[in-house]
């Protein structure tokens, strides 16, 4: 009886300990500042701007995202690459003419991509038009906001 508690309490802690391991992108200090660098990154080397394809645009951003999660000295946290990637995936990059869209919902503002301003304003949406944000997660907290959360005109502010 005295091994099997003790196998119990052993596995219980090898469990445990193993989501110290594994905790998410944002649990550590420092995650969310090492995501809007390497989102930073990825438009200085993939260039959103003058992306014509929005695949390619999205495997050049998880190609930074790898480049910086690996070799001797990483600054992107494994269990952070999803968020970059995932940021350049709800993008509008390499879809020419799309836009981010910001909707009232009552759990707080979404956004969405639409395929142009008219296109969002036909569907009650408010098209963000910020051209230093191309993604619906937001610059400043994009582990935690949408893109609409801090719309520069305040509207979609909590």
């Amino acid at each position: 009886m005295r091994t099997l508690i003790n196998g119990l309490m052993i596995g219980l802690f090898v469990l445990g300990s193993g989501h110290l391991v594994y905790a998410g992108c944002g649990s550590q200090p420092g995650d969310e500042a090492a995501v809007i660098a390497a989102r930073a990154m990825a438009e200085s080397k993939c260039q959103c701007a003058t992306s014509t394809n929005h695949g390619q645009y999205v495997s050049c951003v998880a190609g930074v995202a790898k480049s910086l999660s690996s070799g001797p000295s990483p600054t992107l946290p494994k269990n952070c690459k999803g968020a970059v990637k995932k940021c350049a995936a709800h993008s509008t990059c390499g879809k020419p003419g799309q836009v981010t869209c910001c909707f009232t919902h009552k759990n707080g503002p979404k956004c969405k991509n639409a395929k142009s301003t008219a296109d969002c304003s036909g569907k009650g949406g408010t098209p963000t038009l910020d051209p230093m944000n191309t993604s619906c997660c937001s610059n400043t907290h994009p582990l935690t906001d949408n893109a609409c959360m801090a719309s520069p005109s305040g509207a979609f502010l909590n």
